[in-house]
């Protein structure tokens, strides 16, 4: 039964007053408060797969078909965006890491990152309707010095040879396949 509208509005305007936000969690947004994402820097960015299942691939240096598009996906960024540059970066079967270099104020860095998202999913989609893809919003480190850029850089470099010893490998061994993944894509 549904309560009259006067009621309703108290109950919502009771649970307002108590600051019982605990029935309404919100995310906490892990970008940088204050800082402006559209300014011409180097950023370092790592989008994972939902549930950080391994779409990509198996190994962490074999792509296969989904792994390609979004190998062919992250290259072309800058067809999409003219002003971002794409430095450095890796497909691992379960993420992606990549050093992306803004060079103008009209593009910001969650645009850029959501426009490479919709578009792996869509082309996947094409292959494998429903599947999903990405986690919900990314993580990115904002590269502030030479040193800093160095050391993210020989990391993506190094991550394919280093998959075994990653904090993301363990997802996986012996998992079962999760709603939404076919086990052949394994």
């Amino acid at each position: 039964m549904t309560p009259p509208p006067a009621m309703a509005y108290w109950m919502v305007d009771d649970m307002v007053k108590n600051d019982d936000f605990e029935r309404f969690p919100s995310r906490k947004s892990p970008r940088l408060k204050f800082f402006d994402y559209t300014a011409s820097n180097y950023y370092f960015v790592t989008i994972c797969t939902w549930e950080k299942r391994c779409l990509f691939s198996q190994s962490g240096t074999e792509l296969n078909q989904f792994g390609e598009i979004a190998k062919r996906s992250f290259e072309n960024i800058p067809q999409h965006f003219p002003t971002v540059k794409v430095d450095k970066f890796v497909v691992m079967p379960n993420h992606v890491h990549g050093i992306l270099i803004l060079n103008e104020q009209n593009v910001d860095l969650s645009t850029v990152v959501g426009q490479y998202k919709s578009h792996v999913t869509h082309q996947i989609h094409l292959i494998y309707p429903g599947c999903r893809v990405w986690q919900t919003s990314f993580h990115d480190h904002i590269i502030r010095n030479q040193a800093d850029y160095e050391r993210i850089w020989n990391y993506i470099e190094a991550k394919p040879a280093r998959w075994q010893e990653d904090c993301f490998y363990s997802y996986t061994e012996n998992e079962l396949p999760r709603r939404g993944h076919d086990p052949a894509l394994r």
